[in-house]
């Protein structure tokens, strides 16, 4: 082989993989659940077998490019799974998401009783029950998530002149803590669209199972997210889906 031909191997080669380090990027974020710990949640990049699992935060980094799978994976935690764009690793704070395994029990009702335990005991049969059937107090009212309990200790405090707000606004606590809970409301409306519809309508519109949370990611940063959303009209929302479709360009595939 003359001198030529390797030294244009050589430049193919160095380019090549030249071009595959500059391909590689970091897909970063934080890993979010207001009751559950998301410390060492697992976060597998599929595509790549590369894997890390989260800090005692949520948070995470792991080598990927545009078009990887990478699934989110923990004991507590419903698997998630993704499809890796772009803005996904242009995105300084991504946030994730995910719900919990939830093992439902039967409610119970006790009818009946003599105040004998004995005898009671043996009566003893299912039916329905709610706190609220119990009357108990603030039966209807919603629990407070976790961002938001904390919200309110680094904005509330006792004393002539409450410090604990004025640290936190300070340290930058206070506007870190609204910034998180506002991405947890944004992420809990995405889940809401979702959940309203089933895979055959996001692939009816030439959306792939795959690409689903992806394409909500698009719809989100659309003029007009926040007024269909507030509408609280499905008639209006599918509408919304349909027309983004006509103009979303999912990430192509990976070639590795």
């Amino acid at each position: 082989m003359s001198a030529l031909p390797k030294n244009r191997l050589s430049l193919f080669i160095m380019l090549f993989s030249i071009y595959g380090v500059q391909a590689q990027s970091t897909f970063k974020g934080q890993v979010e659940n207001a009751f559950s710990d998301v410390t060492g949640v697992h976060v597998i990049n599929r595509s790549q077998g590369r894997a890390t699992i989260t800090d005692a935060r949520g948070y995470f980094e792991l080598p990927a490019q545009q078009g990887d799978t990478v699934v989110f994976s923990a004991v507590q935690f419903k698997k998630e799974e993704m499809v890796i764009g772009a803005a996904m690793l242009d995105s300084p704070e991504l946030l994730i998401h995910l719900t919990e395994k939830v093992t439902e029990l039967d409610e119970v009702v006790l009818k009946n009783l003599t105040g004998n335990l004995t005898t009671d005991l043996r009566r003893i049969k299912t039916d329905s029950v709610t706190a609220i059937h119990m009357g108990l107090p603030n039966a209807t009212r919603r629990l407070p998530t976790q961002t938001e309990r904390r919200l309110n200790e680094a904005t509330t405090g006792g004393g002539f002149i409450p410090l604990n707000p004025i640290i936190n606004a300070i340290s930058g606590r206070t506007k870190m803590l609204k910034d998180r809970l506002r991405k947890e409301k944004a992420t809990a409306r995405l889940e809401k669209i979702r959940n309203a519809f089933d895979d055959d309508f996001f692939n009816s519109i030439g959306i792939s199972t795959e690409n689903i949370y992806n394409f909500l990611y698009f719809c989100s940063v659309q003029p007009g997210y926040d007024a269909i959303l507030a509408a609280d009209n499905m008639m209006s929302l599918q509408e919304f889906l349909e027309k983004c479709a006509g103009t979303y360009a999912p990430s192509p595939p990976s070639t590795h």
